[in-house]
């Protein structure tokens, strides 16, 4: 299971989507590289997922394989120049590494 931060959930209160979807923490396959990475985007809820909430509202649904894959991470605020931003911590700092 990942855990989200109070704060970053604040962050995800003020993300907007079309009607009809959810906010969700899905595998995506860079296209460039052909890698798999896990992104933000609207779509539609499944069975399976991980729900988060606040005071009985879903902000966040994460893909079941993305929170068995990273279970045990933490979603958190991190600043940017940018601004706010999400940012995942995991419990092996290696876990993002390949060191075949």
């Amino acid at each position: 299971m990942i855990t989200v931060t109070e704060q970053a959930k604040d962050l995800f209160l003020d993300v907007e989507h079309p009607a009809g979807t959810v906010l969700r923490l899905d595998p995506m396959v860079d296209e460039s590289t052909g890698e798999t990475q896990v992104g933000i985007a609207s779509g539609e809820p499944k069975e399976d997922d991980q729900i988060i909430e606040r005071d009985g509202e879903k902000l966040l649904h994460i893909a079941a394989p993305v929170s068995e894959a990273l279970s045990g991470s933490k979603l958190d605020l991190v600043e940017t120049p940018e601004g706010p931003a999400i940012g995942l911590q995991t419990p092996d700092p290696g876990i993002f590494t390949d060191d075949s």
